[in-house]
């Protein structure tokens, strides 16, 4: 996916689209699967991780690149490939790099919060946003997220 948006001061729905054929619904559960990991890592975790080197816009890049990488292994379980979907730590040290085997396990207890937190909103949404996984999104077109 193409990222035009190269400024990461908060996370966006244009980070999850390069042109209007990835204005799809499983793009935009990306965008609401990195924005629900942002609100599930505790401030306290956050400001440990900025005397790590992960500025706010840092911070907020590496949680779009783990819902990209997540989106990835939801493909497999739609596809069979895997049993069961499961988030581990290779996707969280991909999207944050440099970090300890504690900290990187703390991020993970937090996808996994992310995850449990936008599922439960997602058994109830109209849109369907992985099983029409590859219809456009609307709501990419909605100002009111920007």
């Amino acid at each position: 996916m193409a990222n035009r948006n190269t400024d990461y001061s908060t996370i966006e729905p244009s980070h999850f689209y390069g042109s209007p054929e990835e204005k799809t619904k499983f793009n935009w559960f990306a965008f609401e699967l990195a924005s629900e990991i942002d609100r599930a890592v505790p401030d306290q975790l956050k400001r440990y991780l900025s005397t790590k080197g992960y500025t706010k816009k840092t911070f907020n890049k590496s949680c779009i690149t783990l819902a990209v990488l997540l989106q990835g292994i939801v493909l497999k379980k739609l596809r069979n490939e895997i049993p069961d979907m499961e988030i581990n730590y290779t996707e969280v040290e991909r999207a944050f790099p440099r970090l300890n085997d504690a900290t990187i396990n703390k991020l993970l207890d937090c996808t996994a919060k992310a995850w449990e937190n936008l599922l439960s909103v997602c058994v109830s949404c109209p849109s369907a946003c992985v099983s029409n996984k590859d219809a456009y999104c609307a709501m990419f077109d909605d100002n009111t997220y920007d």
